[in-house]
């Protein structure tokens, strides 16, 4: 009909016309075009507009077809400065097509999948050890694909990478093919048997592939590869998590844990990666029969696609110690997607719930048989409702989501529950002291009835945030030597900072130290951030010493109030410190605590306020002395808040760590960042007990009379000697 009217249709190339056209044709275009838009006759397409985090949501658009018009991704406003990164991404790996890539256990199941990936990102000279060599067609198959694509293949056998002279055999093999980009050891000897029937030589086994050859790696890749970029190890959730049977597989991969940890803190790559059960290739998918699901350490299969996607992201990143697993566990909560509703639903079949009527039954919904039994299964299985076929067939999604909102008001009730009984357990520890009755001493060095060796180098401890020495008196009659506690509570001084109490108690300290030559600290809790400045100080006199510190540091301290006493304000954190101490008290009276306290201006009102809701029968001190107590708790954590991390000095004294076995505050550094303060080693011993209980323990006892310790880390040691790994019988560094 359009043509029946004499209208024509022309298709115009605008790229020709601008790559053979005349200057004056593209400027008679320009105009053409800039009048048309100002006369409106030139209008723009019709658009939809998506956000930049909408990327996805734009192509599904855009994919369904049923768009009129361009689907545009609006990265910023026309107006606004590109300064940043718009978009943030996951990155991705490539190779370096002139370098090289060598991968231990390189013809295993997942080292020829890891082989393949590394090739598809790029990859040019790839190098594979084994102890067999090529024994079977997949194998020759995928060497021979490889080459076909340009690829430069080495396979070496028979070579021991634990052995020097092999190792360095690799290693020169490797950089002549191109400078090595990346490392990879994936070998691995299991020897599983009960820890009772464990031998030297099953745990010799296991090491030579994984601990040693990794700790042969790590020494000779430091000289010979220059250019390294990733040092990976293969490592099991049987170390990070523990699998029965495992000892010496676990020890072995603990090995190469603390290697990677090592070189990280030496500033080279090194990257350790905990993987679970792998499906489809290796010695997992040896072992399954019929493609049966097995459960191995807690976990299920992770399919090799899945672990190369993460292998990505792990390589990207710059943790040392990594993990990636599928838990056995498959029930998802209320919270997730699969929750009871939409897995039946599921079921089903079922895509729309809008679409149904909630209070039909499912057997009128058309559910059979094969149905009604895979829903009873599931909901035994994943969710622990037990129903018996009658009330299946009775079932409706009414009554499914019933139960969904139950789970989902339990699972929250829990939440809630721990969480409160973990903030009020931690700070209760840390502030405890309020009830307790004991005499305070006006003095501020306070010396204990101790055994007192006078071999021995007198002790000065340190006590925790109320600065009072009660705290060590259940311990004087084990002090070997003399001991004194420096007070800085009620009684002793005004609020002052960190630095100032550190000056202030100096005099009571030098003096003894100047004639043993020497000193001893010992700092408990907010104690042993003083103690490290004293250490300081009397090092800067030309002294030496030792520290001991119990659950206590810098960095862990502002942990502390940062987890359990957050504030914005003075006001806030006095209001959350007696809050807090009003938990030790009484906790059902913080609350009305609480609204008394904000009617309150001043911190004296809010004493006031704090010492009127004390019951008479929790009364322990007299009015002035719990205001001033609660005043030294209070400035305590103000100081703890106001400390600079980042003008410590260092310190040339070695540093004990007693942590206890119950901890309540996270931290990354196992040391609590200690290894920042000293040029010495932060020997770290875990005592059985809470942050309160620990005092009680003889390792404690030990470390305040410089009695030996086990070293934990003693093992580390042993790593950065040339020597082979002695298997003795092990000494535990737990109490």
């Amino acid at each position: 009909m359009i043509f029946l009217k004499e209208v024509s249709f022309h298709g115009v190339m605008l790229d020709n016309l601008f790559c053979t056209s005349s200057v004056e044709e593209k400027l008679f275009l320009r105009d053409l075009l800039h009048e048309g838009i100002k006369s409106g006759a030139v209008k723009p397409l019709t658009k939809t507009v998506f956000n930049k985090d909408e990327v996805e949501t734009a192509f599904r658009y855009m994919a369904a077809g049923k768009h009129i018009g361009k689907v545009i991704i609006k990265i910023c406003d026309e107006k606004e400065l590109f300064e940043k990164k718009p978009i943030l991404a996951d990155p991705r790996y490539y190779c370096d097509s002139n370098k090289t890539y060598l991968i231990l256990g390189g013809l295993g199941g997942f080292g020829l999948e890891l082989a393949d990936w590394l090739i598809i990102r790029g990859a040019k000279n790839v190098v594979l050890t084994s102890r067999t060599g090529i024994k079977n067609g997949y194998q020759r198959m995928k060497v021979d694909r490889w080459k076909s694509y340009g690829v430069n293949v080495l396979i070496i056998t028979g070579a021991d990478a634990s052995n020097r002279k092999d190792c360095e055999f690799i290693l020169n093999s490797a950089e002549k093919q191109g400078p090595v980009d990346a490392i990879f050891n994936l070998a691995v000897v299991l020897k599983d048997c009960i820890c009772k029937n464990q031998t030297p030589e099953s745990f010799e086994e296991s090491f030579r592939a994984k601990a040693r050859a990794t700790k042969m790696l790590d020494k000779l890749s430091r000289s010979l590869c220059l250019k390294l970029q990733h040092f990976v190890v293969f490592s099991s959730v049987s170390c990070g998590r523990g699998n029965a049977g495992q000892t010496n597989y676990g020890m072995a991969n603990s090995v190469m844990e603390r290697i990677c940890e090592r070189r990280v803190a030496d500033g080279l790559p090194g990257l350790a990666i905990q993987w679970g059960a792998i499906g489809e290739v290796g010695l997992i998918a040896d072992w399954q029969d019929n493609n049966k699901e097995l459960v191995i350490g807690g976990t299920l299969q992770q399919k090799i696609s899945s672990c190369l996607e993460k292998l990505e992201h792990f390589l990207l990143q710059d943790c040392a110690v990594v993990s990636s697993m599928v838990v056995a566990e498959k029930r998802v909560g209320a919270y997730g997607a699969a929750n009871i509703v939409e897995t039946v639903a599921n079921i089903m079949g079922v895509k729309d719930l809008k679409t149904v009527a909630q209070q039909t039954s499912l057997a009128e919904l058309g559910m059979d048989s094969m149905m009604a039994v895979e829903i009873k299964q599931t909901l035994e299985r994943d969710y622990d409702v037990l129903l018996t076929a009658q009330d299946i067939r009775n079932l409706n999604f009414a009554k499914l989501m019933e139960m969904r909102d139950k789970d989902l008001e339990r699972e929250k009730a829990n939440n809630k529950n721990n969480e409160e009984a973990v903030e009020i357990a931690g700070i209760h520890l840390f502030i405890r002291f309020i009830s307790d009755n004991n005499d305070l001493s006006t003095d501020t060095c306070v010396e204990l009835e101790t055994r007192m060796d006078p071999r021995r180098i007198k002790v000065f401890l340190l006590p925790d945030v109320k600065g009072c020495a009660q705290i060590f008196n259940p311990l004087a009659s084990k002090i070997r030597s003399t001991a004194a506690v420096l007070q800085y509570g009620i009684t002793q001084m005004g609020p002052m900072s960190i630095s100032e109490y550190a000056d202030h108690l100096l005099p009571y300290i030098l003096p003894k130290a100047e004639e043993q030559r020497g000193f001893a600290l010992v700092g408990y809790s907010y104690g042993a951030v003083i103690t490290l400045e004293l250490a300081r100080r009397l090092e800067k006199r030309g002294l030496s010493g030792r520290v001991v510190l119990i659950d206590g540091a810098p960095e862990f301290l502002q942990k502390l109030v940062e987890q359990f006493l957050p504030s914005t304000t003075e006001e806030e954190l006095q209001n959350n410190v007696l809050l807090a101490i009003m938990d030790n008290i009484q906790s059902a009276l913080s609350g009305k605590l609480l609204l008394d306290l904000e009617k309150c201006i001043t911190w004296e009102q809010k004493l006031e306020s704090f010492i009127s809701h004390i019951p008479e029968n929790k009364v322990m001190f007299s009015t002035e002395d719990t205001k001033k107590l609660c005043e030294i708790i209070y400035m305590h954590i103000l100081t703890v808040q106001k400390y600079d991390l980042s003008s410590l000095g260092w310190i040339r004294a070695p540093i004990t760590l007693l942590k206890p076995t119950v901890q309540f505050v996270n931290m990354s550094d196992e040391d609590y960042g200690l290894h920042k303060i000293t040029r010495d080693k932060v020997d770290i011993h875990y005592v059985e007990g809470n942050h309160f209980t620990i005092l009680d323990s003889d390792k404690v006892m030990a470390a305040i009379n410089g009695e030996s310790l086990l070293d934990p880390k003693a093992f580390r040691k042993l790593l950065s000697e040339d020597r082979p790994f002695e298997i003795e019988e092990p000494e535990r560094s737990r109490v």
